[in-house]
């Protein structure tokens, strides 16, 4: 289920809740000397801006990065082996939801199929009747409506991220656990369906089918040991990439290793066909 190796002739992407960057910076480092992706997206750096070894640790595997970030919560990033241009970041996407805190970083990139690559981080929501559910709510749907603007570019686009939802109950070890949890209300599935329904494709579902039972979020007692976990990471691409993808991987080479995030990785790789991409608008 981990990429071993490389993938020269795939474009690979990956994304990442490290629960903190500066705490795994040397997972990080690792990671990216084994599976080597085109595309790094990062969740929870809990910094405001990147560190002197982080930085110094992507430019030494040929890595450019963007980060928006805080100084002690949430913070996203997008590393690439590829030119990046056009940045767009929570705190200038004139959106409350997405502006709020610093969740949202997308940029283009310039890599054989060129897409524009989302980093996300949805708001965790906290509880029902409290009002980080309905920011949680309020972001996912401005998500979907800026996911929508991005696809009339005519780029490719790739969704990567944490979304704190649960999609179906195929996605927790066992419904019971998770009757009224904010990872699993109606209202969050219907908002993140949405959100793919502007014209994504969440990839793993496609590779694996929807009750694959695919986790990539265990907490950080005994959960990963007795597998009690949730898929809460998603890499989403617009279908004409999906039609790109060979498969999907979740890291448990670092996930089981030391000082582990409570999340794995979670790789798609797409192949290559006839060197460059046409864009995406011109796909059918």
């Amino acid at each position: 289920m981990s990429p071993t190796g490389p993938a020269p002739d795939r474009l690979r992407v990956a994304s990442w809740n490290l629960n903190s960057l500066r705490v795994r910076v040397d997972a990080v480092d690792r990671f990216l000397e084994r599976a080597r992706p085109d595309v790094l997206c990062l969740q929870e750096t809990k910094a405001a801006r990147l560190s002197e070894p982080a930085v110094s640790m992507f430019e030494r595997h040929g890595y450019t990065t963007v980060h928006v970030g805080g100084p002690s919560y949430n913070g996203v990033a997008v590393a690439a082996r590829h030119p990046i241009a056009d940045v767009q970041a929570s705190g200038a996407l004139g959106d409350e939801h997405l502006d709020r805190e610093p969740r949202v970083i997308a940029c283009l990139v310039d890599a054989p199929v060129p897409v524009r690559v989302a980093s996300v981080y949805v708001p965790h929501g906290r509880a029902v009747d409290h009002w980080h559910y309905d920011f949680k709510l309020g972001f996912l749907d401005a998500l979907a409506e800026r996911v929508g603007r991005w696809l009339l570019d005519g780029a490719h686009l790739l969704v990567a991220g944490d979304v704190n939802v649960a999609a179906s109950d195929s996605d927790v070890f066992h419904r019971d656990a998770f009757t009224g949890s904010v990872y699993v209300t109606p209202r969050v599935r219907d908002a993140l369906a949405r959100m793919l329904d502007a014209g994504l494709v969440d990839v793993d579902v496609a590779r694996w089918g929807p009750r694959a039972g695919r986790f990539t979020w265990w907490d950080l007692g005994t959960g990963y040991a007795r597998d009690l976990g949730m898929r809460l990471d998603v890499i989403a691409a617009d279908r004409a990439l999906a039609a790109r993808l060979d498969t999907t991987w979740i890291d448990h080479v670092e996930r089981s290793g030391p000082r582990p995030s409570d999340h794995a990785a979670l790789v798609a790789d797409f192949h290559l066909t006839g060197g460059r991409a046409e864009g995406a608008a011109t796909r059918s």
